[in-house]
């Protein structure tokens, strides 16, 4: 069977067969004749009236899209599309009525389909297939409908949706950063300040491009806007000062600008492990002595050293498999060194007390963490950030790998083998993939800096930062995680060669946390607020 001569019998007989309502027959001859003659644009309308004829709106309406495809300017294209839609804008509504979306949903994508410039229609399409949860409909007349609004705030959050359950988590903070952007006058302050905050966390975790820049930069912008009026016992201002002090807290131009030159050392005094007094000379002679081939750091205030200095020390000097050094920083304990090391009670060459005169009575910055804890009784904003005020000139005076950490840490473990394995490497973060928050995403309970020319320009970058961040009224208290946040984009912008690496968290350091000592996988285990001290062995 061929060309029209061939087919006008069977054509002949799918008429007669229609007039008999034998709808399915004649659907079947007409169906047969397109295999043969797809262009035929009478039999492809008589399929579509055979369907809708027979109650078979669905498939009327597909018939008609490919009608259309394929017979743009048909002079039937109007009459064929009222005729066609009607019967699916009634069979829409009678099943929205009853609450019935999965019956509901493919009329609304088949007129969605064939209507694709109709803002109201597609809104529809999307909104049906995102509640039965195929976002990937959803998404398909979500992107059609942001060609035609490109500010759609439902189709930049159903595009979000999308885009996060596809993995891609660029385009999940493209779409979130422009709903946080639009105008929403009905929306609380504070959640529009939460949306900028949250944006902005999750563009600091993934690398900076321009795209991210700008819209970094006009989130920032934006946030001073937004102001919450509601009294203190609400907890609201509380939120809204967390959320304000962690964006006040990137300075872009820093990152962005050229590397500032290294800050004068911090005044810092020495003590070996008797208490007796060293100089900086003293401990370089030390480490060489004692033939160092990494350095362990760590700051606390006295109260924490006489906490976990004990334990932390042991466990180094117990577990480290290659000659090592332990500085242990005590804040604001210059004069009482000799103290901090009876207290820690641990003889060994290779340990060294350093200490500074801070006086935390005489700071004035209110430091804020996310309520229900609030506004910390101590500046403990300033007390995790010195380690890493300290770790330059460490480095740059000793000349070796230094591992900078938190003092309620223990090694259970050797480390030559991460040291090998990260050799060539200018600094080693531990990185928590699973936080999209700005202030948690590297853990500043442990860092690895090699002593290179990149990571000396790190550190002379994240004390100049910190430096001016502990000068300030008010203050976050994951100041020294912002820092190592900015800092590693600093580097990524101004220092391309930067080789970074990260601790395997299965293995290296724990981020999630223990209430007690339990078995465990990890080198460094982190004990962490509430950690059940007694619960360790006293060996």
């Amino acid at each position: 069977m061929s060309g029209a001569g061939g087919t006008a019998p069977v054509l002949d007989l799918a008429r007669r067969l229609q007039q008999e309502r034998r709808w399915g027959d004649a659907a079947t001859i007409f169906e047969h004749v397109l295999i043969v003659e797809p262009d035929r644009e009478d039999v492809r309308r008589a399929l579509m009236q055979t369907h809708s004829a027979s109650g078979r709106t669905l498939d009327a309406l597909k018939v008609l899209g490919e009608l259309r495809a394929r017979h743009p300017d048909s002079v039937f294209a109007a009459q064929d599309m009222s005729e066609q839609t009607r019967p699916a804008i009634e069979r829409y509504n009678l099943h929205m009525r009853a609450n019935d979306v999965e019956h509901a949903a493919p009329y609304a994508s088949a007129l969605a389909d064939l209507s694709p410039t109709n803002p109201l229609v597609l809104r529809t399409a999307m909104s049906c297939n995102q509640t039965l949860g195929d976002m990937e409909a959803a998404g398909r007349y979500a992107e059609a409908l942001l060609k035609l609004e490109p500010d759609n705030l439902s189709a930049h959050e159903t595009m979000a949706e999308v885009c996060k359950a596809r993995g891609d988590q660029a385009g999940d903070l493209d779409h979130r950063s422009r709903v946080a952007l639009v105008d929403r006058p009905g929306l609380h302050p504070l959640v529009r300040l939460k949306d900028i905050h949250d944006v902005a966390s999750g563009l600091l975790c993934r690398p900076l491009d321009e795209n991210a820049l700008a819209e970094l930069e006009k989130l920032l912008a934006a946030q001073g806007q937004y102001k919450v009026t509601e009294p203190e016992e609400t907890g609201w201002p509380g939120w809204e000062r967390h959320y304000r002090l962690m964006l006040e807290s990137i300075d872009l131009p820093a990152v962005l600008g050229p590397t500032p030159a290294a800050p004068p050392e911090p005044r810092t005094t020495f003590a070996d492990a008797a208490g007796q007094a060293m100089t900086w000379d003293d401990v370089t002679a030390r480490a060489d002595a004692v033939g160092a081939k990494v350095v362990f750091l760590v700051a606390a205030d006295e109260a924490y050293v006489a906490m976990y200095g004990r334990w932390y020390v042991r466990s180094v000097l117990k577990h480290c498999d290659v000659p090592c050094m332990v500085v242990v920083h005590v804040i604001g304990g210059g004069a009482g060194l000799a103290r901090s090391a009876q207290v820690v009670d641990v003889q060994d060459d290779g340990l060294v007390f350093a200490g500074d005169d801070f006086d935390e009575a005489a700071v004035t910055t209110r430091v804020h963490d996310a309520p229900p804890r609030g506004m910390a009784a101590k500046p403990i904003g300033h007390f995790q950030s010195i380690r890493f005020l300290q770790a330059g000139g460490l480095l740059r005076r000793l000349g070796r790998p230094l591992f900078i950490s938190d003092i309620d840490l223990l090694l259970q473990r050797g480390v030559a083998d991460l040291l090998d394995g990260n050799e060539g490497a200018d600094l080693v973060f531990n990185e928590n993939e699973g936080s999209s928050n700005a202030g948690a995403r590297l853990t500043a309970n442990l860092v690895l800096a090699y002593p290179t020319a990149t990571t000396d320009a790190f550190f002379s970058f994240v004390s100049a930062y910190l430096s001016g961040m502990l000068t300030r009224d008010h203050l976050t208290r994951w100041i020294d995680q912002v820092a190592l946040m900015l800092g590693r984009h600093h580097l990524l912008a101004r220092h391309p060669q930067v080789q970074l690496r990260y601790f395997d968290v299965t293995l290296d350091i724990n981020n999630i946390m223990y209430r007690s000592w339990q078995e465990n996988p990890f080198r460094f285990l982190s004990l962490y607020h509430g950690f059940d001290m007694s619960s360790l062995q006293l060996d």
